[in-house]
């Protein structure tokens, strides 16, 4: 049981309510009691007697409650045991092993090194079955399973060495409490406080026994006031009433008298200051109480496909869609917004299903795209929800892939589309028909990297990169032809670009960095070039916006630092941002709305909740909840992810994000003791690390480890110049951000420095061999899923439609075209340096990757063996850059857990007995 339910607010209240009723001072001493005006501690706290209530509502054992009232009643005065009561309450940590807790106390009691029975030092009879019970209860401890049986022949075993005892002697009190103690207190209420009794009564008479008064005076005194009471008794005056032998005493034995009041003095006060010590001692053990650990998550529900996801409105309003669960593939599934008892499915596929759709604008017309095992190379479909109807819009050309470039209401029967079938690097732009599925070529492209058109589907723009990594924008002359427009620099073309235009397409709305280093969000006049800044941070370029359905100007925009800030633009959008941010449903974002915006779908979540959707009527103004993402971890005890900016060698700010185990959280970016740590690296590496809900930090958390997830410099959204201090830095200075952020995590004593491991997919996978080639000797092990070996190679195998980008890629890993370039490309390349590694590694690879090459993983692999370094190697033929099929992405999460229970000690949950039925693992 955890105590106070795992819950801070619950402790709180108790101590408050306790505080309440110490200054009313209305107090009985008596066990669990209540006469309706006042009471024992416990009975006031419930203003009842229930011990069930007791757990229900504050989370506590039943043992507990007892032992706080029994102390109530041996303590010296009130007041002093309501203090030294709520003392305890105090020391018990929120989220402690409750049951584990009282077998503390009882082995504190028992076998303290200061004030443990076995500092008696009781005969060999007692100190045996003293040893039998503290023995049991430290296996308890350690996390083995008791079996009741155990516990009942334990007693056994006690009582017929107690009763072999001599009565009445020093063992036989100690004997006692070792009785009481031979329960386990997650059966028994009563253990631990009758354990303390039997303390206090042995350790008083051990005190008292010490004294100049031993069992010769005893007797000595017992006879002499029995025969002042004979005497008394047969006197010729005697009237039958009270003989009050101490009176007696004191009048004709007055030396006696004195020494008897002594010695019961001092039994008194003994008994005070015992009582005093076994608080103590109790207060201690509490205090160190490990917290509970929490259930183990099944893997299933963090990682399996969920049942449903990915929901969506039409533009009309008058259907929803989502992608639903069925023997492990999603498929689109729809249903009349007003009757989702009508819920149908529209598509079937068996294999690799189906991971997103989007609406055209034609009713009840939706589109989706799907590859063929992983490799890249979509093919879009259109699906109509109310026949079911499924239709092949491009060709499925071996190589060909295709997107959808714009949707547009003006133009309802088309959508426009990229395809690159007539040149696999440059994808041309079409225009098409979605009821014949005609296509209409509208731009042949000449070697540019992108295209932007407006809202009536007018091409305006056009993008091409610059020999420097750079890029230029080009719009068109009078007489048609593509000129450029405006440029930007290296260090800008990440970071800056258009975004949309207005419907009118007389403004660009535009992200600039230019003159800055967060990229604003500005408005060009297209006409005159003239620019308006509408917002800007100083230390996060500006993210996404929700855009008015009439005229597309930006109401709301957002900013990333370390947490998500929706930011009003617009006044008409407060209302609705107002509304939404106070319904305590998390870190909500716009998912979806229809056409006339008056309903939206909202996405919130939080770091302890998974993504949930709701329908938000904004003329109502009311929210209904559609869809739980995973509602089998509703009640999963989920660990709070922490945000904190870590500070590299250099200077630079890394914001980072922290889990620890619930076990194990001491507060704010502390953890109890040092623990085994998981460093999760992101790939891109133009990408980031955010804050919310993470299945992997979950997991890992779950599982009894730190998760830290830094953003190392190259990653976006920080400013042009995080993102260029990356350049030329691969395996280097975004490697040594990483072993800073490791540093970081051990001087706190969150992360034991002999138990770290090291785990990245992609760009996060490369991190993970040059880490391990750099710091022979810093991580337990690692895990590198899809992730390159060698830069020359991965350079010379990049995908054709990546040839836009090429500029971009050379300048920041190297240029092979030139003789230092190639130096630097293989000087970073952790393949030519396998023989150092000495950590385990396991690998993990797609076939069909077409960003990283299966000959990427290979190679190291052969590598490492040919080294004579051991390496786990998982290929997966059916995959490309990461595992979607859920029994390939279950068996691998399988794989992860135990490589890691292997090699840091965390817990692991069995593989099902009959594997991963579908799974294509090659191990």
């Amino acid at each position: 049981m955890p105590a106070y339910r795992g819950e801070a607010a619950c402790k709180q209240q108790l101590l408050e309510r306790l505080r309440e009723l110490e200054r009313k001072g209305s107090w009985v001493a008596r066990p669990i009691h209540w006469n309706g005006e006042a009471g024992s501690l416990v009975g006031s706290l419930l203003q009842g007697e229930d011990l069930d209530a007791w757990e229900q509502r504050f989370g506590l054992p039943k043992w507990l409650a007892l032992l706080l009232d029994g102390l109530l009643v041996a303590a010296p005065a009130l007041p002093e045991g309501i203090a030294r009561a709520a003392a305890l309450l105090e020391a018990l940590e929120v989220g402690a092993d409750a049951d584990a807790a009282g077998s503390r106390c009882v082995l504190a009691l028992l076998d303290g090194d200061e004030h443990g029975l076995a500092t008696l030092h009781p005969g060999d009879a007692a100190a045996a079955a003293l040893a039998a019970v503290a023995g049991l209860h430290r296996r308890r401890l350690s996390g083995a399973e008791i079996a009741p049986a155990q516990w009942r022949q334990l007693r056994r075993d006690v009582v017929a060495r107690v009763d072999a005892l001599p009565p009445d002697s020093a063992d036989a009190a100690v004997g006692a409490c070792i009785e009481a103690a031979a329960w386990d207190p997650a059966s028994s209420r009563t253990a631990v406080s009758d354990t303390l009794h039997g303390w206090l009564r042995a350790m008083t008479a051990a005190a008292v026994a010490r004294e100049d008064w031993g069992e010769a005076d005893d007797e000595r005194i017992k006879a002499l006031l029995g025969q002042l009471h004979a005497e008394a008794k047969a006197a010729a005056d005697y009237d039958g009433a009270f003989i009050d032998v101490f009176q007696l005493l004191e009048r004709k034995h007055p030396q006696q008298a004195t020494r008897l009041k002594a010695h019961m003095a001092h039994g008194r006060g003994q008994a005070a200051v015992q009582w005093r010590r076994a608080v103590e001692v109790l207060q201690a053990a509490l205090a160190a109480a490990e917290p509970a650990l929490p259930p183990l998550i099944p893997r299933a529900h963090l990682f399996a496909n969920p049942a449903r996801a990915g929901i969506g409105i039409s533009p009309d309003g008058q259907w929803l869609a989502w992608l639903a669960n069925g023997d492990g593939v999603m498929n689109i599934w729809a249903a009349p917004r007003t009757a989702m008892e009508q819920a149908r499915q529209v598509t079937f596929d068996a294999r690799r299903g189906v991971q997103g759709f989007s609406w055209s604008r034609l009713p009840g017309l939706l589109l989706f795209s799907q590859d063929r095992d992983g490799d890249e190379n979509w093919r879009l479909f259109a699906a109509d929800v109310a026949s079911g109807e499924v239709r092949a819009l491009t060709p499925a050309t071996q190589g060909v892939r295709a997107g959808v470039f714009s949707v547009s209401r003006f133009h309802p029967d088309h959508v426009l589309v990229t395809l690159n079938q007539r040149d696999r690097r440059y994808p041309d732009l079409y225009r098409l028909a979605l009821r014949s599925g005609e296509l209409e070529l509208l731009e042949e492209n000449p070697g540019f990297s992108g295209y932007l058109a407006d809202a009536h589907y007018r091409v305006r723009l056009a993008s091409r990169s610059t020999a420097d990594g750079g890029s230029e924008l080009l719009r068109r002359d009078p007489a048609g032809q593509w000129q450029p427009w405006l440029a930007l620099s290296a260090e800008d073309a990440r970071s800056s670009g258009p975004t949309h235009f207005s419907v009118d397409g007389r403004t660009l709305y535009f992200r600039d960095s230019r003159g800055r280093d967060t990229a604003a969000l500005v408005a060009i006049d297209f006409d005159s070039g003239a620019t308006t800044v509408l917002a800007e941070d100083p230390r996060a370029d500006i993210g996404g916006t929700i855009n008015d359905q009439d005229d597309f100007h930006p109401l709301a925009y957002a900013a990333t630092y370390e947490r998500y800030r929706l930011h009003v633009l617009d006044e008409a959008i407060a209302p609705d941002i107002a509304f939404l941010d106070a319904q305590g449903i998390g870190e909500w974002r716009l998912g979806g709305r229809t056409e006339d915006g008056a309903l939206w779908l909202v996405s919130a979540s939080s770091d302890v909740r998974p993504g949930v959707v709701y329908l938000y009527d904004r003329r109502a103004r009311t929210l209904d909840r559609l869809l739980e993402l995973r509602p089998q971890l509703a009640d999963a005890h989920l660990a709070r992810m922490q945000s904190t900016v870590i500070e590299s060698r250099d200077g630079l700010k890394l914001v980072s994000y922290l889990t620890v185990p619930v076990e194990a959280d001491a507060g704010e970016l502390r953890a109890r003791r040092p623990l085994p740590l998981v460093l999760l690296v992101h790939g891109g590496p133009w990408s980031r690390d955010g804050f919310g809900y993470s299945g992997m930090h979950q997991w890992l958390a779950n599982r009894g480890y730190a998760v830290l997830s830094v953003n190392f410099r190259g990653s976006t959204g920080f400013g042009k110049a995080f993102i260029a201090a990356g350049d030329g830095e691969w395996g280097r200075k975004m490697d040594e951000d990483l072993e800073d952020a490791v540093q970081w995590a051990i001087a706190r004593g969150i992360a034991d420095p002999v138990r770290l491991a090291i785990f990245g997919g992609s760009y996060g996978g490369y991190a993970v061999l040059s880490a391990l080639t750099r710091y022979p000797q810093r991580y337990a092990c690692g895990i590198d899923v899809v992730g390159p070996s060698n830069l020359e190679t991965l350079l010379a195998s990049i995908p054709p439609y990546w040839e836009a980008a090429r500029a971009m890629q050379y300048r920041a890993l190297g240029n092979p075209e030139t003789e230092p370039g190639r130096a630097l490309l293989r000087e970073r390349s952790p393949l030519h340096r396998a023989a150092a590694i000495r950590a385990p590694l396991l690998i993990a690879q797609g076939g069909n990757d077409p960003r990283v090459k299966q000959a990427e993983s290979e190679q190291m692999v052969a590598a490492l063996r040919g080294n004579g370094i051991a390496v786990e190697y998982a290929l997966y033929p059916d995959e490309g850059h990461g595992f979607v099929r859920e029994p390939n992405r279950m068996s691998f999460n399988a794989l992860v857990e135990d490589f890691l229970a292997r090699h840091l000690g965390g817990r692991a949950e069995p593989a099902p007995a009959d594997g991963f039925p579908g799974s294509t693992l090659q191990l």
